[in-house]
């Protein structure tokens, strides 16, 4: 076999990218009473990874899990563990796959064992048929209650605990079973604040230390952003999105995933992703940030369509200036009913439309100047914002700055640049990535 310039050859590639995966999933389908619950899932694990499943109630997050971990049949596909074929069934082979995978259920175990019983019962599959535990497997169990700092409760019976305190008590029986791989249904769930944090700190660091592999099922996404390598988005059963918590989190799919409208932006302390959820089309308005607030737009060919839909479900009234038949912005105003004022196509602002245009900026608590073409059609548009006791100037992206079309083209012989460039410094330029935290800010 041919040489690779790297000196390894393609099989070594290979072998070397089979030793890094701990767990392969592929195409795998499962269902639930006839109705298909997981459908075609792919997914890998590899050696020291921490993998976050989202998604909302019933897209399949835990029949996934269940799957992957034998409790359920699949209807199709293949799960394979560290080398093994996830359909070996004879009574050694489910002992040596308890070695490979543990699996921690949404809900703790309620039962009369003591904590230390319970947690002791994750060394059972290292043990030869007959064998009783020995003093390292109770070194062991004794070292899993302390990091989950449940020792205090070594002798209480589970029955008597509190569901967070069981949770404890299992993810310490998780620890003490050593597998390779780790299938946690919201391990956090009954926890409080410091739990969360100290029980996906554990998560963590045993992915890291021993070598294996996590995948967790988290509803708080922030957390999950905080604490996961990859996620994975499921959405009636289907992967509909995966990659690193900054690729994944995006206010697109949050909107697709959980029907949200949301905010992603870099923790202060961590620098990972910190999601703020707006709201929904269902929340209450008087819940919302914006309840009582008027924000105008000025717009036009898209620069305001996804941030009307925001604004909408954050509860604010919006309003936008002068449109012009076709406009793609007009389209999404109209889809909205939102207050505008309408112009025919390509023409050129009146003294009518713009004495309604000031009308609109005035009655608005903000006014946002969006990156937008520039024409002399609508250069009135940009003069209109100097009216605005509170406007916020959004600066345009790279992308944005390259496109003519939909981007800061200048159709005007500089007149639009130059009202824009005093109005940035009258009022300065924000970012789009924090227009809507400054709104909620009202300042």
């Amino acid at each position: 076999m041919a040489e690779m310039v790297t000196g390894y050859s393609e099989m070594d590639v290979v072998m070397a990218a089979a030793d890094t995966c701990v767990l392969r999933i592929e195409g795998l389908s499962a269902r639930l009473d006839g109705k298909l619950i997981v459908d075609s899932v792919s997914l890998s694990v590899d050696r020291g990874e921490v993998v976050g499943v989202v998604g909302a109630n019933g897209s399949g997050k835990t029949t996934l899990l269940r799957t992957i971990a034998g409790l359920l049949d699949a209807d199709s596909g293949e799960v394979i563990v560290a080398g093994l074929d996830s359909s070996i069934s004879d009574s050694f082979s489910r002992r040596e796959r308890a070695r490979k995978v543990v699996y921690m259920p949404q809900l703790a175990e309620s039962h009369p064992f003591t904590a230390f019983e319970a947690v002791l019962m994750g060394r059972y599959p290292h043990l030869g048929r007959f064998e009783l535990e020995g003093s390292g497997d109770r070194d062991l169990a004794w070292a899993a209650m302390e990091r989950t700092s449940t020792e205090e409760l070594v002798n209480r019976k589970l029955d008597t605990l509190s569901g967070g305190e069981r949770q404890r008590v299992t993810l310490a029986r998780v620890l003490v079973q050593q597998a390779d791989v780790l299938l946690m249904d919201e391990p956090t769930a009954s926890l409080d604040l410091r739990h969360q944090i100290l029980t996906m700190d554990l998560v963590r660091k045993e992915a890291r230390e021993r070598n294996a592999g996590a995948i967790v099922i988290l509803h708080d996404l922030s957390l999950a952003a905080r604490y996961c390598d990859r996620l994975v988005v499921l959405y009636e059963g289907k992967k509909i999105a995966e990659g690193t918590p900054w690729e994944v989190l995006t206010p697109g799919n949050l909107r697709s995933a959980f029907g949200v409208e949301g905010l992603v932006e870099p923790d202060p302390v961590t620098g990972k992703p910190h999601v703020l959820l707006l709201g929904s089309e269902n929340s209450s308005s008087n819940d919302l940030v914006g309840a009582g607030r008027t924000i105008h737009l000025i717009c036009g060919a898209g620069s305001g369509r996804e941030l009307m839909h925001q604004l909408r479900v954050a509860g604010y009234e919006v309003t936008a200036g002068v449109l012009g038949t076709g406009d793609s912005d007009r389209e999404a105003a109209e889809r909205l009913g939102l207050k505008y004022v309408v112009s025919p196509p390509f023409a050129s602002i009146s003294d009518e439309q713009h004495a309604a245009h000031m009308a609109l900026i005035q009655a608005a608590d903000h006014v946002v100047l969006l990156p937008m073409a520039v024409g002399m059609n609508n250069v009135r548009n940009v003069a209109a914002a100097s009216a605005a006791s509170k406007l916020i100037v959004v600066e345009p992206s790279a992308a944005e700055r390259l496109d003519s079309d939909t981007g800061v083209a200048d159709f005007t012989d500089g007149i639009a640049e130059e009202l824009r460039r005093g109005l940035i410094e009258k009022f300065g330029e924000v970012p789009a990535s924090t227009l809507l935290f400054e709104l909620a800010r009202g300042g």
